[in-house]
């Protein structure tokens, strides 16, 4: 149920509809995003935030696409090994490999944690 849950987030964040990816959000949402290349600082972005990055991502991306290689479920918790690849609108192709480790709270999603390695950029 919750490795459903956690892909049917990731379609619904490759659609760039900033409203179906809010509805898998519990209330109390914290994304936790750890320092990587592109953001060297790392981040913590709650519901606002999220919706604020989402607009800049929608901005500056052409597609992205999440191709889930694992998925690990124990309870609440969801370990999400995955593949990135995003085409910028100008045409650059990014690649990372992340894993994400999202906790679900009432059936949303209530605090996910990103650990993004990125490729060099093409």
């Amino acid at each position: 149920m919750h490795a459903q849950l956690v892909r049917d987030y990731l379609h619904a964040i490759e659609s760039h509809d900033l409203d179906r990816v809010a509805t898998f959000f519990h209330p109390d949402i914290a994304v936790i995003e750890h320092p990587n290349a592109l953001n060297p600082k790392g981040a913590r972005y709650d519901r606002a935030a999220l919706r604020a990055a989402g607009e800049r991502g929608k901005a500056a991306m052409a597609s992205e696409r999440y191709e889930v290689r694992a998925l690990t479920c124990e309870g609440d918790r969801v370990i999400a090994q995955i593949v990135w690849t995003g085409t910028l609108r100008d045409g650059r192709v990014l690649r990372a490999q992340i894993c994400s480790v999202i906790e679900i709270r009432d059936g949303a999603i209530w605090r996910q944690e990103q650990y993004d390695c990125f490729e060099p950029v093409s």
